[in-house]
């Protein structure tokens, strides 16, 4: 019996970041789709479907919220970073991770909302 790949999107600005997440989610065995910016995240959305979602919380567009809804709406897992707390705190329904994080504490999360199912909390 084969497993179903996963389809992981990432939204993150930082290209060093977003090309280590890629490598080590790919070679976890994940399929991985990347964005830069809110705009291309919201067409990734229009097009495609993701089982989970990191979306890093400092874009050049402006804040995720409307990625983030969008992907409540679909209930899709999403985890947040950030390497600021208090932007993390904004979002105190949702999982997170502090930048640095560790790639093991990354793959831990991101297993256990997919595991989950994760709830999609309603939006205020």
């Amino acid at each position: 019996m084969t497993q179903q790949i996963r389809h992981i999107l990432v939204v993150e600005d930082e290209d060093m970041i977003a090309n280590l997440l890629l490598t080590v989610l790919e070679a976890s065995g994940f399929q991985v789709t990347t964005c830069a910016d809110t705009a291309s995240a919201m067409t990734q959305l229009a097009h495609g479907t993701f089982d989970a979602t990191l979306v890093d919380l400092t874009l050049p567009d402006g804040p995720p919220d409307r990625v983030i809804d969008a992907l409540r709406a679909r209930n899709v897992p999403v985890i947040v970073i950030s390497g600021d707390p208090d932007r993390l705190a904004r979002y105190p329904d949702l999982p997170a991770l502090s930048k640095p994080f560790r790639m093991k504490a990354l793959l831990a999360r991101l297993e256990a909302c997919l595991a989950e199912g994760m709830p999609t909390p309603s939006i205020p």
